[in-house]
């Protein structure tokens, strides 16, 4: 159907490239005149996607040009040319939609909105002579700007034959002239960010090579004999001289940091002598805005997957690093980044190992508290804690805290009616007193909160669960509320699964995991926020264990390691065993990247440095010259010194957190007694003395008894126990506490429950145990199995008929002997053995006759 008025609309409509709303068409000849008409009336119009019209017969091209747009990583195209292509494409007429929010449509050019555009420019390889610092100026890196030297005449060829330029990018400067010193850079660091400058890391400016004329109070490009933190021998600075002297010389240099911060970007002060060695390599003509340069579009990115393009992950990880070292707050789209710690004024619910304080509130670093607040004091209901505003000013701080008695505010001591200092942010809820509350253990051992209820296997939880929740899960705290700590490392078993999904909570797949092999840190520090990191010495070959990692059809994993010198994929090895080689001096991350969004990235953060080992010597001790009881360590006053026990490798408990005296000391007598309750039950075990950014000392403990003291103890304990022994046999849960456990743990194992055997069907009265072992191997403590324990009331019979049984009970725990025992008397097999004639040891007889020697010899480890 048609309307014989709309005919010349239709014209209009032809000669257009562009579409028109309704109110265009129709108000100058119908709605004007009071006639009340619609395009929808008339076949020959279409609405398109963005509520603007066009011809039925033509087709509206913006879909095809903000693909062509992504692939060939441009930001504009002129509109004629755009159509011109299309309809050679399509073999139709091509018009554009101009309400289309992808695009803005500004003098006949078509240009993607700013939200489809990242920061990173468009670099163009092919400009023209007369497009060269017209319309275009050549992008450079800083650090070779800096190592530049002048070529003597400046010609349009001058930085090609003086630098390597990386590309070419178009610059809108109004009211300023291009010229051939000039380039682009982009900004290392966060030094000179004050909010004003435009100076900020990962931003772009525009450069001056070799200004004339006075440096006075400006920024420049500077490259001497100094060391600037974040990049070396050269960096960005506010140039601030005196007068120069008679002989024409500075009395007094120094390169200005713009950012306050000046504890964490402090201002370089040269000396007279160093102002010869000084090169002010170009000037900061103009920090670039964003709409000051042609920038390419955001990748594309499929819902629910990950770009894994290497200048995308490049840039995320950039950021990720000056997120973790600097303190800077990450980008909201930022992965991998811990959001709970980015800053410091909120109040942080974290999980410590119940031995080290369970449930803690954790505040700070609070910048900006102002210096005349000395005490913090956090309130709850018939609960309150204090903390010195100091260590909170600083430095994650954290009190011990009932989980029963929020909400939680805080108040500054003293001054608790004032009410612009801040602290009304540190507000925290109560907790849900009907579910549990979720903390993943990190790498530090501290449980962080997550909001969701989907755990995964390959990780380490804490639960806290409420009165009346979960039973007698874990181990009860105050107000009949509990932890239970819950390893997924392990195989999960049916009655473990069943218990989680009762409590509302389900299980996933794995999460990849990456984690440090073979090579030793140096030292261990942590960044503002108190997460620890390691520092490894210059020229040590790093490598990583990555697991947890599944690909299907079509889905990608990638390593990447990211530094100073770039941004390097690394291919995974089928042993999970990956080679970093040795990373030149500097920090670095290294992550591991699923296609899918819905894996959880893993990543590492650290740092490479030249004689990190020495650098710390200086400022920290601890030595235990007669055992760990005999702890002494010394750190600067008021520093923070955590102590953990490890027992091996995946697993670390933290046993309290002390801080420097005045007199540089650190006060060991309160926890003396806590290491050696530990030491006494551990046969081998570091004690990990942390300095936090000052690093750590790890001191090992070898608590493995000599054959004497093991003759006198098993001796002891069997005349204690051993009436015990004989009247419970077969109630070997009733025994595991009193006798088994210690006397295996004489033996040199430790004892758990073999949740391999779960599939292997005993016979009656038989049950089963793992034996494993600690070792000490290249500086790291293993646990492995060593041995099945099979107990038995009647060893005679076993031996006789159940040796097949005992030989499939070894290979599901993949150990090669068994020790079997009926708690009194004790013997060996070795899986496949048929020996008729055993060695068959009675306690009691070993004992009296004075061979127990020999059979500690059949039935022992590592004596």
């Amino acid at each position: 159907m048609t309307r014989a008025s709309f005919d010349a609309l239709v014209t209009r409509l032809a000669k257009s490239p562009t579409t028109f709303s309704e109110r265009e068409l129709l108000a100058p000849s119908h709605w004007s005149l009071g006639e009340d008409a619609r395009l929808r009336e008339d076949m020959r119009f279409r609405e398109t996607p963005w509520g603007r019209w066009m011809l039925a017969e033509d087709l509206v091209v913006n879909d095809a040009v903000y693909r062509w747009l992504h692939a060939e990583r441009r930001s504009s195209v002129a509109l004629d040319a755009a159509l011109k292509r299309a309809g050679e494409v399509f073999g139709r007429r091509c018009v554009f939609c101009a309400d289309d929010p992808r695009f803005v449509l500004r003098h006949d050019e078509v240009h993607l909105a700013a939200s489809e555009l990242s920061r990173q420019p468009v670099v163009e390889d092919n400009v023209g002579d007369l497009e060269k610092y017209r319309t275009h100026l050549p992008l450079h890196s800083l650090k070779a700007a800096a190592a530049s030297e002048p070529a003597g005449e400046w010609g349009k060829r001058a930085q090609d034959q003086v630098i390597e330029t990386l590309g070419w990018v178009r610059v809108s400067l109004p009211g300023r002239r291009l010229n051939d010193r000039m380039f682009i850079a982009a900004i290392e660091g966060h030094s000179m960010d004050d909010g004003k400058s435009g100076l900020v890391d990962g931003g772009y400016a525009v450069f001056e090579l070799w200004p004339s004329g006075t440096k006075q109070n400006l920024s420049v490009l500077v490259r001497g004999a100094f060391s600037d933190p974040e990049t070396g021998n050269y960096a960005v600075k506010k140039y601030v001289a005196d007068q120069r002297d008679e002989e024409g010389r500075h009395n007094k240099v120094s390169l200005v940091s713009l950012n306050p911060n000046k504890e964490r970007y402090p201002n370089i002060e040269l000396q007279p002598e160093d102002d010869d060695d000084i090169t002010v390599v170009a000037k900061v003509v103009q920090a670039l805005a964003t709409d000051d340069y042609e920038r390419r579009p955001k990748a594309k990115r499929r819902v629910g997957r990950r770009n894994l393009t290497g200048d995308e992950q490049a840039t995320r990880l950039g950021r990720r690093v000056a997120s973790f070292f600097d303190g800077t707050a990450p980008e909201a789209d930022d992965e991998g980044a811990n959001t709970a710690t980015s800053t410091g004024w909120q109040t942080r619910l974290v999980c410590l190992d119940i031995a080290a304080g369970g449930l803690q509130l954790e505040v700070g670093p609070l910048d900006g508290l102002p210096t005349f607040v000395k005490k913090l004091r956090v309130v709850g209901t018939e609960w309150d804690a204090f903390l010195l505003a100091a260590n909170a000013k600083t430095r994650p701080t954290r009190a011990s805290v009932r989980p029963g008695t929020g909400p939680w505010r805080w108040e500054a001591v003293g001054f608790e009616e004032e009410q612009d200092l801040g602290v009304q942010r540190l507000v925290l809820d109560a907790l849900d007193v009907t579910t549990p509350t979720v903390f993943r253990v990190d790498a530090d051992g501290v449980g962080q909160r997550i909001k969701s209820t989907t755990l995964a296997l390959g990780q380490a939880y804490r639960l806290l669960l409420p009165p009346k929740v979960g039973d007698d899960l874990g181990a009860e705290l105050d107000d009949g509320w509990r932890i239970w700590s819950l390893d997924l490392a392990a195989q999960l078993s049916p009655t473990t699964r069943q218990t989680l999904t009762a409590l509302g909570l389900d299980v996933g797949e794995a999460w990849p995991r990456i984690e440090w092999a073979l090579a030793p840190a140096a030292v261990w520090r942590t960044n503002a926020r108190g997460e620890s990191y390691p520092i490894f010495e210059a020229g040590t070959e790093l490598l990583v264990n990555v697991g947890g990692v599944s690909v299907e059809e079509g889905d990608e994993a990638v390593l990447f390691l990211h530094g100073p010198a770039g941004t390097e994929r690394l291919s995974l090895s089928s042993s999970g065993l990956v080679s970093l080689g040795a990373p030149a001096p500097g920090r670095w991350a290294c992550a591991l990247m699923h296609s899918q969004t819905s894996v959880q990235p893993a990543s590492l953060l650290f740092e490479v440095a030249e004689d990190a080992l020495e650098d710390v010597a200086a400022s920290s001790s601890a030595v235990a010259h007669s055992g760990l009881a005999s702890l002494e360590a010394a750190a600067p006053p008021g520093w923070p010194v955590t102590l953990r026990w490890r027992v091996f490798a995946a697993y670390e408990e933290m046993l309290a957190t002390l801080y420097g005296n005045e007199d540089g000391t650190v006060p060991v007598d309160g926890v003396a007694s806590v290491i050696e309750a530990r030491a006494a039950r551990t046969r081998i075990a570091d004690l990990v003395v942390d300095f936090g950014e000052l690093g750590r000392r790890v001191l090992p403990h070898d608590g493995r008894a000599s054959l004497k003291q093991v003759r006198g103890q098993l001796t002891a304990l069997w005349r204690q126990r051993s009436g015990l022994v004989q009247s419970r046999k077969g109630a070997w849960l009733q025994l595991r506490k009193p006798w088994f456990e210690p006397v295996t743990e004489l033996f040199g194992y430790g004892l758990e429950e073999a949740t391999l055997l779960a599939d292997v069907e005993a016979p009656h009265d038989l049950t089963a145990w793992g034996l494993t072992v600690d070792e000490r191997m290249m500086g790291s403590i293993t646990r492995s199995p060593s041995r099945v324990l099979v107990l038995t009331t009647d060893l005679d019979a076993v031996l006789r008929d159940h040796r097949t049984w005992i030989d499939s009970a070894c290979s599901a725990a993949k150990v090669r002997d068994a020790i079997i025992t009926d708690g009194a008397r004790w013997t060996t097999h070795r899986k496949g053995s048929q020996q008729l004639k055993q060695q068959v040891w009675s306690l009691d007889h070993a004992i009296g006759l004075g061979s127990i020697d020999e059979m500690l010899g059949d039935l022992a480890e590592g004596l």
